[in-house]
Formats: C-alpha cells, structure tokens, sequence
C-alpha cells in the first residue's frame, strides 16, 4: 500500500501536461493501458490502472522508467529512494544454500534385467519410491 501512496505523491507533482505526456508514454510502452483509459483519466485513475496492470512494485518501477524519459530524474530519483527504502528485504542477501555432509542414498527395489555392454556388465534397476521412467542401467553394481 506504501508504493502507491508514493506512486500517487510522485504523479501529484506533474503538471496538468506532464501527466498527459505520462499517460501516452503509457499508452505506447505498454499493451495493457489503451488510449482511451487514459483520455479523460486523472491522477488516481492512472495510478489505478498502473497497478492493476503491472502491480504496485512493477508500477514503481515503469514510474520510474517513464519520469527519466521525461527528464523528470528528480522525481523519479526521489520515487525510486522511498520505494528502496520501504521495499521487504531490497538490501537483504539470500541466505547461503544448506550443504549436507550425507551422500544421497537410493534403495533398489528390484533389479529387473541384466546385459553385458563392452565387455562389462550392466543391470536395470528399479529404484524404490521412483517412477518407472526413472528405471536405469548401472554398471559395477
């Protein structure tokens, strides 16, 4: 809900020409605003309509995106700091992988078939809990 508060403010300080230049860069960058939604609409209309589109993070970003075409980098620099600051775990790294120490073990179920394939011998094996796609031959068994 922040992000279209901040959406909403950002697009409060365009003026009158600036929001129509707004709403056609919209209306050419993107399928899902027509020009006729945004023919008579206003700042909350086009907020609305951004964020049923593309959602609230999407439309900070395309906000974004749309104010630097515009020359409007103040705008959008100030847009683009509130939506850092207040974005869930922007800065946060993901946490590194859990590495086990076990090796992976597989429970044969039933062996089905034996071949000899140069020289060695092979088995197909029918892996317990496995699908029988997953059936292979193994060698050394």
């Amino acid at each position: 809900m922040a992000f279209v508060k901040h959406l909403l403010k950002t697009i409060q300080n365009l003026k009158k020409s600036d929001l129509k230049r707004f709403q056609e860069h919209l209306e050419e960058d993107h399928e899902c605003i027509s020009k006729s939604e945004m023919e008579n609409a206003d700042m909350i209309k086009t907020v609305d309509k951004m964020v049923t589109c593309f959602g609230p993070e999407e439309a900070v970003k395309i906000t974004v995106s749309i104010l630097r075409k515009m020359k409007q980098n103040k705008l959008a620099e100030q847009l683009e700091n509130k939506h850092k600051q207040e974005a869930p775990g922007a800065e946060a790294e993901p946490p590194p992988p859990e590495v086990l120490d076990q090796p992976s073990v597989f429970t044969v179920h039933k062996i089905l078939d034996s071949r000899c394939r140069g020289g060695r011998l092979e088995y197909l094996v029918d892996w317990a809990g496995y699908r029988t796609e997953e059936r292979s031959w193994l060698q050394n068994f």
